[in-house]
């Protein structure tokens, strides 16, 4: 069972709203929904919502995915959505979508949620902290507005936040400034941590899991070269990373191709840096199969 941190119960989410989401959520969610109701928590800023009363606030104003939940929205207007077994962060204010990365759960979002050192790189909660000294936490279905509007050329500044209706809100950006554009992968402290130096070690040095991350990386890139009608006579390197070995082959149109402990992959080309795809794959991004 998922658990908050301070969760102060506003009032219950009726059943029968419970009754129409909870085929399209982990069941974590529906427990959630029944144990906590509409309630905030992490000092106010987040808030679990009733997911009816949020898509019909949001029904032709916002298209949501098909099958979409409406889970949280936070004090500055952001929502967070369960779609196709994804979790999205639609943060209005700025326009723009983050997706969270692939495997995420539910519980792993609360922990996001809770995390102070997220709710600054994940949910850029900033100007909120010093704006709730002045106007208190917004109620339930109320936020922190900027005005004007960060689309509008508004600075995003403590002085220009009001309180105002949640979805008033949301529907004057979408009509004023347009719909949130995907902008990538959701930023976690976990992938801002320091990325290793690109140290390539002997593959006999290797340990008996790492070698083995070493043949899943040297057979995609024989792979690659079968496909091209090449051999691959260019000696690979390897460059152990997080929990993880990169597998590099240093030639020109060659790349590198990371391999994590769960046995899935990553090639980036030979243009991008190996910071870039470490942080890509701590990220969540993946290379198909069918790709090789």
């Amino acid at each position: 069972m998922t658990t908050f941190a301070g969760f102060t119960t506003l009032m219950p989410i009726e059943e029968h709203s419970i009754d129409q989401f909870e085929q399209q959520v982990p069941a974590e969610v529906v427990a959630a929904w029944r144990d906590n109701g509409m309630g905030f928590f992490a000092g106010g800023y987040f808030r679990l919502v009733d997911p009816r009363r949020a898509a019909a606030q949001l029904e032709g104003v916002v298209g949501l995915p098909d099958r979409s939940t409406v889970l949280f929205a936070s004090a500055l207007g952001d929502l967070i959505v369960h779609a196709g077994g994804r979790f999205l962060v639609i943060k209005f204010r700025w326009g723009v979508i983050d997706v969270a990365p692939n495997g995420t759960s539910f519980e792993d979002i609360v922990a996001l949620l809770e995390d102070p050192a997220a709710r600054e790189i994940s949910f850029e909660w900033a100007p909120y902290p010093e704006a709730v000294e002045r106007t208190g936490v917004p109620h339930l279905e109320e936020l922190l507005g900027f005005v004007p509007l960060l689309g509008l050329g508004g600075a995003p500044v403590a002085a220009n936040l009001q309180r105002m209706d949640l979805w008033e809100h949301i529907a004057l950006i979408a009509q004023t400034v347009g719909l949130p554009q995907l902008r990538g992968f959701l930023r976690t402290p976990d992938g801002e941590r320091p990325v290793p130096s690109a140290t390539a070690v002997e593959r006999s040095s290797l340990s008996a899991e790492l070698d083995e991350l070493a043949c899943i990386g040297e057979g995609l890139f024989r792979k690659l070269a079968e496909n091209a009608g090449q051999a691959l006579d260019n000696e690979l390197r390897f460059v152990p990373f997080d929990d993880g070995l990169a597998v590099v082959h240093a030639v020109r149109g060659g790349g590198t191709i990371f391999v994590g402990a769960d046995r899935e992959w990553l090639y980036q080309g030979s243009a991008v840096d190996f910071e870039d795809g470490v942080r890509a794959f701590r990220a969540g991004t993946r290379t198909a199969l069918e790709r090789f």
